[in-house]
C-alpha cells in the first residue's frame, strides 16, 4: 500500500513530490529560506533555524574585535618647510624625510594620549606645506568604547590646536622643529571603524533588521529580538510562545488540558471546565424552555377543542325526550375558521344568529304539564 498520496504502477510506488521510500513513507526535507542540504540535515543561513530552516532565531552571535580602531581626518599648514614637487613622490628622500619628521613631532604632541596609534599622511599640498593626514586611534572594546573615543577625539583636537597656534614663525624665524600657520588647522569628525549595531542589523537581514537590537549582558554585546528571554526588552508571552515573523514578534498562545489562553501576550486564560459548565447550564435552560412551550401548546390545543365543542352545540336543538326539533335556527354569517383555532369570539357568533319560523306547523298542539303542588307539614 502506497502512503502519503503515492500510486502503485504495478511494480512500485510512485511517490508525490516531498516523499520517498518503498511505500512513500519518508518525507524529503526541503530546506527553506536559502538553507542547503548536506546529506544529513539542513544547513541554515543566518538568521534561520529549525529542521527545515523555517524559523527565525531569537538571537544572533556577533564577535566584536578586542580593540576598536578610529581615525580623525585633519589638515595643518607647516610654514617651516618649503614645498617642492618631489614631496608628491612617496618614494623620494624628500617625502621620506618629511614624513619621518612630521610623524615624530605628532608622536610628541599626542604622547600623553594612550589611545593614540600614529598618523598617516594622505596628501601634501602647496601653500607652504599643507599636510592632510589621519590621526589613528585605538581603544579596547567595552560597552562604553564610543564614549571613550569621543573623549579622546576632543583631547586630540585641543592638543593640535594648542601646538599649531603656539609654534608659529616670528620674524620669519622658527624656534621649533616645526612651525605652523596659526588658525589654519582643520579637524573633521571622528570615524569609528566598528559598529556592533550595524553588524547586528546586517546579520539579521533586511527582512528582520528592524526587529533586532543590540544589548549588553555581562559586558558582552548581544544581538537579540524581543523573543529572546531574559532581557529587559524581552516580550513576555506568559502562557505562549514568541515567534518572530516578517511583521514583527508575535505571541502564539498555548492550549492545555485545563485552559485556553488568549490575548496579545497570552495574558488571559479561560478554564475549560467553566466553559463546559456554562454550556451545560445553557443547554438545560433551553431544554426547560422547550418543555414549557410544549406544555403551553398542548393546553392551548385542548382549550381550542373545548371552545369548538361549545360552538357545535349551538347548531343542535332538541325537543323533549330527545325528539327532533320543531324549529331551526339559520346562521347566515357564522363561519368557523379552522386556521384560527386559538381565536374564537363567542360574541360574534351570537350576534350572527337569526331565528326563522318558516318551518313551524301552527296547528301542532303544545302539551304543557301542569305543575304539581306538594304540601308538607312544618
Amino acid at each position: 500500500m502506497c502512503l502519503n498520496g503515492g500510486t502503485w504502477n504495478g511494480k512500485a510506488c510512485v511517490c508525490p513530490p516531498g516523499f520517498k521510500g518503498d511505500k512513500c513513507q519518508s518525507e524529503i526535507l526541503v530546506c527553506q529560506n536559502g538553507g542547503s542540504w548536506d546529506g544529513i540535515k539542513c544547513v541554515c543561513t543566518i538568521p534561520y533555524q529549525g529542521q527545515k530552516c523555517e524559523e527565525v532565531v531569537s538571537s544572533i552571535e556577533i564577535k566584536p574585535p578586542e580593540t576598536v580602531s578610529a581615525e580623525m581626518k585633519m589638515s595643518v599648514t607647516v610654514t617651516s618647510v618649503n614645498y617642492t614637487e618631489k614631496l608628491q613622490d612617496r618614494s623620494s628622500p624628500e617625502f621620506q624625510n618629511f614624513n619621518k619628521l612630521f610623524t615624530e613631532q605628532m608622536d610628541l604632541v599626542y604622547a600623553e594620549v594612550s589611545e593614540y596609534d600614529g598618523i598617516n599622511i594622505t596628501e601634501l599640498i602647496h601653500g607652504s606645506v599643507v599636510v592632510k593626514h589621519d590621526v589613528l586611534l585605538k581603544a579596547n572594546f567595552t560597552p562604553e568604547y564610543k564614549n571613550v573615543l569621543e573623549t579622546v577625539s576632543e583631547k586630540i583636537k585641543q592638543k593640535i590646536n594648542n601646538v599649531t597656534n603656539g609654534q608659529v614663525m616670528k620674524d620669519n624665524n622658527c624656534t621649533s622643529i616645526l612651525c605652523f600657520k596659526e588658525n589654519a588647522t582643520q579637524v573633521q569628525n571622528l570615524l569609528i571603524a566598528y559598529n556592533p549595531e550595524e553588524e547586528c542589523r546586517k546579520k539579521a537581514g533586511k527582512d528582520f533588521a528592524d526587529y533586532f537590537l543590540l544589548v549588553y549582558k555581562n559586558q558582552e554585546p548581544k544581538c537579540i529580538s524581543r523573543c529572546e528571554a531574559g532581557f529587559n526588552v524581552s516580550m513576555n508571552c506568559n502562557f505562549g510562545k514568541c515567534v518572530l515573523e516578517r511583521s514583527g514578534p508575535r505571541c502564539y498562545c498555548l492550549t492545555t488540558d485545563t485552559d485556553w489562553y488568549r490575548g496579545e501576550t497570552c495574558e488571559f486564560s479561560t478554564k475549560k471546565s467553566l466553559v463546559y459548565g456554562l454550556l451545560g447550564a445553557a443547554g438545560a435552560v433551553i431544554l426547560i424552555v422547550l418543555v414549557i412551550i410544549l406544555v403551553f401548546v398542548f393546553r392551548s390545543r385542548r382549550e381550542v377543542k373545548r371552545q369548538k365543542s361549545k360552538v357545535t352545540q349551538l347548531y343542535k336543538w332538541h325537543g323533549e325526550n330527545g325528539e327532533p326539533a320543531h324549529g331551526t335556527f339559520q346562521n347566515i354569517g357564522f363561519d368557523t375558521c379552522e386556521e384560527r383555532e386559538n381565536a374564537i369570539d363567542l360574541d360574534s357568533i351570537y350576534s350572527n344568529f337569526q331565528p326563522t319560523l318558516d318551518h313551524i306547523d301552527s296547528n301542532t298542539k303544545i302539551k304543557i304539564q301542569r305543575p304539581q303542588v306538594t304540601i308538607t307539614s312544618l
